[in-house]
């Protein structure tokens, strides 16, 4: 199924919204999928290290069933022929452009005869840098023989760097995959990756994250964040016109700093003196003075002022630092 020309400029510009985190995901996808002629769709990425290679998860899925959508990302994105083929074309590869019987495959068993697909497309999406890993792909199929026309893969492959923002939206070049990507406006919390549940921050934390980007005068801020489970997080809150958008991803250790250090040290990369520290974290002179020397040999600084240049430089700051320093 063809599209004229005013479509596919607007379905550029949806997905660079998307890819920007101003809309869902789904909507350039769920676009994609029906004005195409197709059945079903998912964005897949691949992000989390794995022993066998890397693990797959759907960013977006529309229609596939979920034990389809289990072998799409496990079975079908680690192993099945046709899919080392378009990573090898680094191209869009069409169930009609196979070069063998597709029907000798396990996917064709497991995935394209149970559910009557007769038709599909795989889109690898290309990586942000050159020698980066592939970062996922788009699987779309139908249960029409009609593969879809060459125009439209040509239109598609050259969006396919847009799309490739869709995995992770509104990551700049040298961010951290994040695991869950919020759109937050007034009292209105949209989900544009991931899972709300799986967010390390309360509602107030959440809302104390949304004040603290809008009062901050950079339109990106980072912190890390230390969750109830004791896993570290961080968190980049990036400010939008009438928005905010929270990125969030699993981290190490900062610098094997505890939190309450890692408060501590936030605030003096500010250039707080100790008193304004204490004051602001209810804790005594003397433990800010402890926190300060205990941060100075876990991260090898010499001073102060050496302590503060390494927090900016790695932004080890956290949501109580920025909350102190925006009230």
């Amino acid at each position: 199924m063809a599209a004229d020309v005013q479509w596919w400029v607007r379905l550029a510009g949806e997905i660079r919204a998307a890819g920007r985190g101003e809309m869902p995901v789904d909507a350039p996808l769920r676009s994609v999928r029906d004005t195409l002629g197709f059945d079903c769709a998912a964005l897949v990425t691949s992000r989390l290290p794995h022993p066998g290679g890397a693990t797959h998860t759907a960013v977006a899925n529309l229609g596939y069933p979920a034990e389809t959508l289990a072998y799409i990302t496990a079975t079908y994105s680690r192993t099945c022929p046709v899919h080392q083929l378009a990573l090898r074309r680094g191209t869009h590869l069409r169930f009609a452009d196979v070069p063998f019987d597709i029907r000798e495959t396990r996917t064709y068993r497991d995935a394209i005869l149970p559910n009557d697909f007769r038709e599909g497309l795989t889109l690898p999406l290309p990586p942000p840098a050159a020698g980066a890993p592939n970062p996922g792909f788009l699987a779309m199929s139908s249960r029409h023989a009609t593969p879809l026309d060459d125009a439209s893969c040509l239109a598609l492959t050259m969006l396919s760097h847009d799309l490739a923002a869709l995995l992770d939206p509104g990551a700049e070049a040298d961010d951290t995959a994040a695991e869950v990507v919020l759109w937050v406006s007034q009292d209105l919390v949209e989900i544009r990756t991931g899972d709300l549940g799986r967010v390390p921050l309360t509602r107030t934390e959440l809302h104390l994250a949304v004040q603290a980007a809008v009062a901050a005068t950079a339109d990106r801020t980072g912190f890390h964040h230390r969750a109830a489970d004791g896993n570290w997080w961080r968190i980049d809150a990036v400010r939008r016109a009438d928005a905010v958008l929270l990125r969030i991803g699993r981290t190490a250790t900062p610098g094997r700093l505890t939190s309450r250090e890692l408060d501590v040290v936030g605030l003096v990369a500010r250039g707080w003196p100790n008193e304004r520290i204490s004051q602001a974290l209810g804790i005594t002179v003397r433990t800010v003075r402890s926190h300060i020397e205990s941060s100075l040999l876990k991260l090898g600084c010499p001073n102060r002022t050496a302590l503060a240049r390494t927090a900016f430089e790695h932004q080890l700051d956290t949501l109580r630092a920025l909350h102190a320093a925006t009230r």
